[in-house]
């Protein structure tokens, strides 16, 4: 294994997250957090130090990796990278333990949105602009993760993703990384720049919307106070975050497409499609409930519903003005379902994704077809494409590992002294990186820091598999039990 390549991009990643960590550094000045500033001044020259070594002593090594370098460049990026993103909360006067400062750590920099910390609202500037900061890199990774590695290795079914940004498919992963990073973080940056504006434009203050636009692009789903967005009480800005959190759960190389003129990418993307149909069929199921259970007007129903469709397909997160209908027994039910689902692949958004769940609903189909006729000779479309044999069983396969990940965590929750439906949801949110669905779906009061630690490093463990999209991780350890 070409361990000196692996060695070299993660040196470099270290390099650049140093330099992220100067931000918060500058803002706790402003602030007036001059002890934090220094802790976050401290921890950046660390994590260059570490990444500077790393650079300097895989000097001049070759930038050719095969398959299994670069899934374990993406399981050390998920893993290696929390433990520096975990200083300033260890050290910083927040005060975290060990556990739970990586624990923070791993939900920021996977978007996942689980966290231990309390009294968001008199939290320190620094920190609350560090955690939606980590999710805002955390989502840019996630998508260059996507379009660099898990789609040109057609693993679980993304022989059928669509990427509409050209990359040299034979060029090398570093390459190939560099590539992507230049043509999408301008995407990832303007449209989070127009989301900060346009929130701090309906008079969301300006800090806080520049975290919550770090966090919305993301769909990590943190926020700068304890009650989420329905703290606000903003219901134009809950109309904006829809917006931006459906362009967040788009496959990203379609907005770029769009950029450069070819609109037409939008609207041939199956994706795009199945989110709207999953969002529209959720909402109007919600809306049947919210006429039983609430006198809100229809126009009130209409956005609140929407918000939380939006906001667990997506699989943010985010709580608004819809506390009424959280009250219905098959809500939780519908939204387990939803972050199970998950958004576009390409996205930030976690889960299954639709274009899997489409190939499932459209495979079950088939076979129920060939109940009636037997000898009937069926075809699975998804959108222009005949689905071939092949990418069927990548998407089965992968819909197998996923319940087996997800049983194995709720088990292992459950012996630590869960309550098994509290297991339950807590692997679902940690899967398929929804983190504060917890108290939502679970119907409980539910928080992260009464789990033990225990409970915890598994929760990282799924958050962090969850993200690589699991079989990146099978993969990487099949590798290495062959070639030992």
């Amino acid at each position: 294994m070409a361990y000196p390549a692996v060695l070299w991009v993660l040196g470099w990643a270290l390099l650049a997250f140093s330099i992220a960590m100067l931000v918060p550094a500058f803002v706790g000045l402003g602030y007036g957090e001059f002890n934090l500033a220094q802790t976050f001044v401290v921890a950046a020259g660390i994590t260059a130090f570490i990444g500077g070594a790393l650079t300097i002593a895989t000097k001049g090594t070759s930038s050719l990796v095969s398959r299994r370098e670069g899934f374990l460049l993406a399981v050390l990026i998920w893993s290696v990278i929390p433990v520096f993103g975990a200083l300033p909360f260890y050290f910083g006067e927040i005060g975290l333990t060990a556990t739970d400062a990586y624990f923070e750590s791993v939900s920021a920099l996977t978007t996942t949105g689980a966290t231990v910390v309390s009294d968001l609202d008199n939290a320190a500037k620094a920190i609350l602009l560090w955690r939606s900061l980590m999710q805002w890199i955390g989502g840019l990774g996630v998508i260059i993760l996507a379009i660099g590695l898990l789609s040109l290795h057609e693993l679980g079914g993304t022989q059928l993703y669509r990427r509409a940004l050209p990359l040299g498919e034979y060029d090398s992963l570093p390459i190939r990384l560099k590539s992507s990073v230049a043509a999408l973080w301008w995407i990832y940056a303007s449209l989070t720049v127009l989301c900060a504006v346009m929130l701090w434009v309906v008079e969301i203050p300006a800090f806080e919307a520049v975290c919550i636009a770090f966090s919305t692009l993301s769909t990590g789903g943190f926020t700068t106070r304890d009650g989420s967005i329905a703290a606000f009480d903003n219901p134009i800005a809950e109309l904006i975050l829809i917006v931006f959190m459906l362009a967040a759960a788009v496959n990203f190389t379609l907005h770029w497409a769009a950029a450069h003129g070819r609109w037409r990418f939008y609207r041939e993307d199956p994706e795009i499609k199945g989110v709207f149909i999953v969002v529209a069929v959720s909402v109007a199921i919600l809306m049947i409930l919210m006429a039983f259970l609430s006198e809100e007007q229809v126009v009130d129903s209409l956005r609140s519903t929407l918000f939380l469709a939006v906001s667990f397909i997506t699989t943010t997160g985010y709580t608004g003005s819809n506390a009424t209908i959280l009250w219905a027994t098959f809500v939780p039910v519908l939204l387990f379902a939803l972050m199970l689902v998950g958004g576009s692949t390409g996205s930030t958004a976690g889960g299954l994704k639709i274009m899997r769940f489409s190939l499932l609903f459209k495979e079950a189909w088939s076979e129920l077809a060939r109940l009636s006729h037997p000898h009937v000779i069926t075809k699975v479309r998804y959108g222009q494409y005949t689905v071939t044999d092949e990418a069927i069983r990548a998407t089965w396969s992968y819909f197998i590992f996923f319940m087996f990940f997800l049983i194995a965590i709720m088990l292992a929750l459950a012996a630590s002294g869960l309550d098994i439906r509290f297991a339950l949801t807590a692997s679902a949110a940690a899967l398929s990186n929804t983190g504060p669905a917890l108290d939502l779906v679970s119907g409980m009061n539910a928080s992260y820091s009464s789990f033990t630690d225990l409970s915890k490093w598994v929760l990282c463990l799924a958050m962090i598999v969850g993200r690589l999209e699991l079989l990146a991780f099978v993969v990487l350890v099949r590798l290495i039990a062959w070639h030992r």
